[in-house]
């Protein structure tokens, strides 16, 4: 019984969910919610392909800062992923500035295909799946420790669409 009653009594402290599956979106204070842009990030690795060796490089994307400028350090993200074994949510990383672009270490590894980021990249998450319907799941994703100014990405399997964001305070550049 109790099992159905919390995400009932939950279901008013979390966004509906929207209509567009396919971005990532972060709330405001009101729980109005307002897409995070995508971009492309360039690597030397090539990801298509199956790799012949293990190789550590980069990804990067081009600009020195994301568009969305997020004030509170503990962020509260929500997205769609396949509600499919193995399937996780994108990770937030840190990325690091370098000259006119941002950058997160990224790996492949002999025999796959793919990329991966080194797990020490990677921001702990706290997930909380919301909602259940028509093979999509509708989560809450979360840092565990707040974060600290600097500029940040969700790194997914795809490099094409890395979404972004930076922590700051509204005087930052």
């Amino acid at each position: 019984m109790l099992a159905h009653a919390a995400p009932v009594r939950l279901q008013s402290a979390y966004p509906e969910a929207p209509a567009d599956r396919t971005l990532i979106y972060v709330a405001d204070a009101k729980n109005a919610l307002t897409a995070l842009p995508f971009e492309v990030a360039v690597t030397p690795l090539r990801v298509a392909e199956v790799a012949r060796s293990d190789k550590r490089s980069y990804l990067e994307l081009q600009g020195e800062h994301a568009a969305t400028l997020i004030k509170d350090p503990l962020p509260r993200f929500y997205l769609f992923v396949k509600d499919a074994q193995g399937v996780r949510p994108p990770f937030i990383v840190r990325l690091v500035e370098k000259k006119k672009a941002r950058r997160v270490e990224a790996l492949v590894q002999k025999g796959m295909s793919g990329f991966a980021v080194p797990s020490e990249e990677i921001v702990r998450p706290r997930l909380l799946v919301l909602k259940r319907e028509d093979g999509m799941l509708f989560m809450q994703v979360s840092p565990r420790e707040p974060l600290a100014p600097g500029e940040y990405a969700f790194v997914g399997a795809d490099p094409s669409r890395i979404a972004t964001f930076r922590i700051g305070a509204e005087s930052n550049p």
